[in-house]
């Protein structure tokens, strides 16, 4: 018999179909214990650890880290954020031009403009954030927040971002865009986020920037995922993206994806 799991992300829910069923070993972990396991880009271990590991399993885990934490990370914007809430850019001018040796210098950047930002509207936002490298290794953040863009004229979204630019950022250039038309702000967000994973420097950093008390995507197994599967009547619907593996110990496992907003 199959066995299912269901991860509801806002409108976006995921179906995984195992041949095999799966063990549960982490039973007995709290929720906060199992999304800091992939909270970390790379495994937090030294090289040295893994000397007695073949090189392709190392990397076949560092893989599976990110691909962890690249899934969480798009989960969380769809638990979060949609329309009423903004897509914002940060970049440094080519005079400051920060790399993958500056992240803690990078980062504190970004805090400081969160500070600034919190003060100058008196309330805390909510946000995620990934960084980007570009092809020249330079640093900037993209960043997904609720900011409610009531006027979004050219003109005045053009004056909001050199104000922010110029008060708020102080780095360089901001640009901001509203996501009224936007149904998959998670897969809108992870495109940016670094494919490197093996940049020593990248080691230890969190794969994103948040702010505190992000609501998590619900995670359903057995008969409870069945009865997701069921109430949507989502066998009869059509997935926006399907897959299948092949698993050493689970067998084959599929993996299907709704937009309900597209159903």
């Amino acid at each position: 018999m199959a066995y299912f799991k269901v991860i509801a992300s806002g409108s976006v829910i995921e179906v995984y179909e195992y041949e095999k069923d799966p063990v549960m070993t982490d039973k007995t972990k709290n929720d906060d214990e199992k999304y800091n396991q992939y909270e970390k880009i790379l495994l937090e271990k030294d090289e040295n650890d893994w000397i007695h590991d073949r090189g392709d399993r190392v990397e076949e885990r560092r893989k599976q880290t990110l691909r962890e934490a690249r899934n969480l990370t798009r989960r969380l914007a769809l638990m979060n954020f949609g329309s009423g809430s903004a897509f914002v850019t940060l970049t440094y001018p080519d005079t400051r031009h920060l790399t993958i040796d500056d992240i803690d210098v990078a980062d504190d950047d970004f805090k400081k403009f969160m500070k600034r930002l919190k003060y100058k509207y008196d309330r805390n936002f909510k946000y995620l954030a990934v960084r980007e490298f570009t092809k020249r290794g330079r640093i900037h953040f993209h960043m997904l927040i609720d900011y409610e863009i009531h006027d979004t004229s050219e003109t005045m979204i053009q004056e909001l971002e050199r104000l922010w630019g110029r008060t708020i950022w102080k780095h360089g250039f901001v640009d901001i865009k509203p996501l009224a038309d936007v149904d998959n702000v998670g897969a809108y967000l992870i495109k940016y986020m670094t494919k490197d994973i093996s940049v020593e420097a990248f080691k230890g950093h969190k794969a994103y920037l948040c702010s505190k008390g992000l609501e998590r995507p619900l995670e359903l197994r057995g008969d409870e995922a069945r009865a997701v599967i069921e109430a949507y009547m989502l066998e009869d619907k059509k997935e926006v993206f399907t897959n299948s593996y092949i698993s050493e110990y689970l067998g084959t496992i599929s993996y299907k994806e709704y937009n309900l907003k597209r159903l």
